[in-house]
């Protein structure tokens, strides 16, 4: 029973498939050839005859008004992946609009595609801008259009172009409106604007991430903490002024605390009592000599507490993340600074290759070879010069006529979906 209603179903699908038609350009017929008080063209019957009797009726009288040649197309699909593309060429292959005045429209709708376009002439363009194209899609076609009223939807339009075409007062009403209600969209997505709700953001984020990682390290000790966020230090203060400053509170912060854990008071481990920082001018007297060519070299700061209590002396190295040296692996001083640089095997487009680096150690002398591969070569492309092919401008036109007067269009207007 299942396989026989599964059966029936694909047999209806196809059967509904197969009904629908694409229409290539040359396939849309040209009702205003045949008789010159028809300007919907409907060889799928979509608009009821009582609808088409209103629609030709708001054209023609458009065109005694005013000059203007409409033409409305529906639909169930058109022969093209670009309905713009699409209805160009229409427009171009009807003719529509005066010659010399290019006052010609086309509306053209896809009922199985779900778009639509309104396209007008070079001569269309002023009253009918791209603008006023568009909210008559959005605002009357569309929503009808998803109701399955395609009736309500194209008379509406057709209503409307009908209005603006024959009435300037209000097609300039419509446009003033239109443009005003654009430039407040303008204005609540004004970039800067934008920007600055992205940096407030991205500034309550710093500060929520900080006071975070703070918490998280409640119970370390000071050295262990500065350690931990000493790192965050370059990119806090790179985003505290990129966030317009608003970021440089959770900078200023970081900065401070850093300091502190680093400067503040100490107390002795052992006794309890004060620790007493030593100078930079008297530190090196309680340094090794490989400590103290770290600090020469600019690898490693140090410093030393000492307690006056007990004779504690606790010696802390700083990092100096910047520095190019860096530690040996045979005394663990960081003071191995990159010596040579060496190709082993060359790569090419089948293989990689193979390089050492060297570093020697001004502190023991030892050589520490660290090997590195290198990426395959890209194969070389070569594209001939010449040849055949098409280059641009090619065939144009397309012959004018079918009853309309042999305007153009700049591919104006709007489009969309429902």
């Amino acid at each position: 029973m299942r396989t026989r209603v599964l059966m029936l179903l694909f047999v209806l699908l196809s059967a509904a498939g197969a009904g629908a038609r694409s229409y290539s350009v040359e396939e849309v017929p040209n009702v205003h050839v045949a008789d010159r008080t028809r300007f919907l063209s409907n060889p799928d019957g979509i608009i009821s005859p009582a609808a088409q009797a209103r629609i030709d009726s708001l054209v023609a009288g458009v065109r005694r008004a005013t000059s203007a040649e409409m033409a409305v197309v529906v639909v169930d699909d058109i022969a093209s992946d670009d309905i713009d593309v699409f209805a160009t060429e229409l427009f171009t292959a009807w003719g529509l609009g005066k010659k010399d005045r290019d006052n010609g429209l086309l509306v053209l709708v896809a009922k199985d595609r779900r778009k639509a376009v309104i396209r007008p002439g070079y001569g269309m363009e002023g009253v009918l801008p791209d603008i006023v194209c568009g909210s008559i899609l959005r605002e009357q076609m569309f929503p009808a259009f998803r109701r399955g009223d395609f009736d309500g939807g194209v008379t509406a339009a057709t209503a409307t172009i009908a209005r603006l075409l024959t009435d300037p007062d209000a097609a300039a009403e419509l446009q003033s409106r239109l443009e005003d209600a654009d430039n407040a969209r303008g204005s609540d997505s004004d970039p800067f604007g934008m920007f600055a709700r992205i940096a407030a953001i991205a500034a309550t984020a710093m500060l929520c991430a900080l006071a975070f990682k703070i918490y998280s390290l409640r119970g370390r000790s000071r050295f262990e903490k500065h350690m931990a966020l000493e790192a965050w230090k370059p990119a806090y203060l790179i985003a505290g002024f990129a966030t317009l400053g608003m970021g440089l509170p959770a900078a200023i912060l970081l900065v401070a605390m850093l300091q502190h854990w680093r400067n503040g008071r100490r107390k002795c481990p052992n006794c309890g009592a004060a620790m007493k920082k030593v100078d930079e001018v008297h530190d090196n007297d309680y340094l090794t000599p490989a400590q103290d060519l770290e600090e020469k070299l600019g690898s490693v700061d140090y410093d030393v507490w000492l307690c006056g209590q007990c004779g504690e002396t606790d010696i802390l190295p700083y990092p100096n993340r910047s520095s190019p040296m860096r530690e040996c692996e045979m005394c663990h001083a960081r003071a191995a600074r990159l010596s040579a640089d060496r190709i082993v095997r060359k790569p090419s487009v089948a293989a990689e290759g193979m390089g050492v680096r060297e570093y020697s150690c001004l502190n023991c002398h030892h050589i520490t070879r660290t090997p590195y591969r290198i990426a395959k070569t890209a194969p070389v492309v070569i594209v001939p010069m010449g040849g055949g092919g098409r280059g641009f401008g090619g065939g144009g036109g397309g012959s004018f006529g079918g009853g309309f007067g042999g305007g153009m269009t700049g591919g104006g207007g709007a489009s969309g979906g429902w």
